[in-house]
């Protein structure tokens, strides 16, 4: 549930979503608005969840037999120094007849069409369907020997760089999948109101729900964390069972000193090196959130050029481990300047096959694969959580001593404060969206028009004639 990018609690927050709001919606407008919302609820959970992901799955073969390179899948992002997935797959499975150029755009039409797709479903045949089905229950109990035949009515280089950038967006992170379908669900409904009044009830439903399903449980969670520890970031329960064992294994039922243990795990983080290596690194363009936040941008470096530098064997050979943790950029093993450093600061967080295993359980082995993309400052923002939970463990050692008991006393805290910082962000953001914003928009409608009714059914204008 507290994993990156995880599905589990959207899925668990829809559920509540669904409930609250068709029992808000029977509460004023019964049956009717009430079966309404339920069916455009739900398939809209369904559509919003899997629709652009099914659809990308369907498009995937597609592309495949345009491009005659059957099973071919690959992603597109790209941090430009280190993890190049499109240009691999360019390299050593180029489709015959096809530029890079044809290849992205492919690649982006096809996640564009999914988008088109599914949004049309949800933003026009749901809401055509739902108003038909409330027409033809309320004419069959006004007349309900003249109901037959009836049927629902329908009516109704940096080219390359920008597409991709766009397509990964959309194809490999939860907010780009989920707002792609925001927006066009959120457009559709609006068209298809039946009346001013249900447009601006959709609009502020659909549009004051987006904070709460997209950031709403993360800046809770991350307030919590803030009170409780002074970091806004937590290492999540999976990866610290993995650290915690990998921990247990170091200590071997010792018991060490506070600092021998800091040493030893997290080393010198101010190690110095020789400044000739930094002709071999290379820096990804600064983007405008890098230089807005001034952030340093991603430097890396063929392990040859470093080797053709010399150094000890020892530290060649970490830097050749550290490579492991990456696929190669076009054939060539590659390093950041941050796994340069960590191959010279030989501490326990630091060893590569440490980091390859925690980085396996946390992206299900995506990390080495050489056509997918994964965002290494996302992998080195979970190390410097894990360097945070280290300090955590030192900082709890009342009595100067680390041991297996105060590992297990960490976890466990670790494991309680997860779960119910999830809870309370969980909380917040299923209360708004499935009770708070129904009753925001109620209460605006009764406000501006003096009747509280669900205006799909309610003739407003003869009730402002009367």
């Amino acid at each position: 549930m507290t994993k990156a990018d995880a599905m589990a609690p959207i899925v668990a927050l829809e559920g509540t979503v669904v409930l609250g709001r068709t029992y808000h919606a029977y509460k004023r407008g019964k049956a009717d608005e009430a079966r309404e919302r339920f069916i455009e609820e739900s398939m809209g959970s369904i559509v919003w969840l899997c629709g652009v992901g099914a659809m990308n799955k369907l498009g995937d073969k597609i592309v495949a037999k345009i491009l005659k390179k059957p099973g071919t899948n690959f992603d597109v992002g790209t941090d430009k120094v280190l993890r190049t997935p499109f240009e691999n797959f360019m390299k050593k499975e180029a489709p015959k007849g096809f530029s890079a150029k044809q290849v992205a755009l492919i690649k982006g039409a096809k996640v564009l069409t999914s988008i088109i797709i599914t949004n049309l479903f949800i933003g026009f045949v749901v809401p055509k369907v739902n108003q038909a089905l409330t027409r033809k229950l309320r004419n069959e109990r006004k007349h309900p020997h003249d109901a037959k035949g009836q049927n629902p009515s329908f009516k109704g280089g940096n080219a390359i760089s920008a597409i991709n950038a766009f397509t990964n967006a959309i194809e490999n992170t939860n907010t780009g999948k989920l707002l792609s379908s925001d927006i066009g669900i959120a457009g559709g409904r609006m068209y298809n109101a039946r009346s001013k009044e249900e447009r601006r009830e959709v609009a502020i439903r659909d549009i004051g729900s987006i904070y709460f399903y997209m950031w709403a449980q993360g800046h809770v969670i991350n307030l919590l964390n803030k009170i409780e520890s002074g970091k806004a970031s937590r290492l999540n329960p999976a990866c610290a069972e993995t650290l915690h064992n990998y921990l247990t294994e170091f200590l071997n039922n010792r018991e060490m000193n506070v600092e021998e243990f800091r040493k030893a795990v997290l080393g010198n983080k101010d190690v110095k090196y020789n400044k000739k290596y930094d002709s071999v690194f290379i820096s990804e363009k600064p983007s405008f959130f890098d230089k807005l936040f001034k952030r340093k941008p991603l430097e890396a470096a063929k392990v040859s050029d470093i080797e053709n530098l010399g150094g000890e064997s020892e530290f060649l050979n970490r830097v050749r481990e550290m490579s492991k943790l990456q696929p190669e950029r076009v054939g060539e093993p590659v390093v950041t300047k941050q796994q340069f450093i960590d191959a010279l600061n030989k501490a326990e967080i630091n060893n590569p096959k440490f980091l390859d295993k925690v980085f396996n359980d946390f992206t299900g082995g995506a990390h080495k694969e050489e056509f997918r993309y994964i965002s290494n400052s996302k992998l080195y923002k979970l190390k410097k959580e894990m360097e945070q939970y280290v300090e955590t463990i030192c900082k709890s050692a009342k009595d100067g001593k680390v041991n297996k008991k105060l590992l297990e006393k960490v976890q466990k805290k670790n494991l309680m404060y997860s779960g119910i910082n999830f809870a309370a962000g969980f909380a917040v953001a299923a209360a708004f969206l499935s009770t708070y914003i129904p009753k925001i928009q109620y209460y605006v409608t009764k406000k501006t028009t003096g009747v509280d009714a669900f205006p799909g059914v309610y003739d407003f204008k003869h009730h402002h004639e009367a």
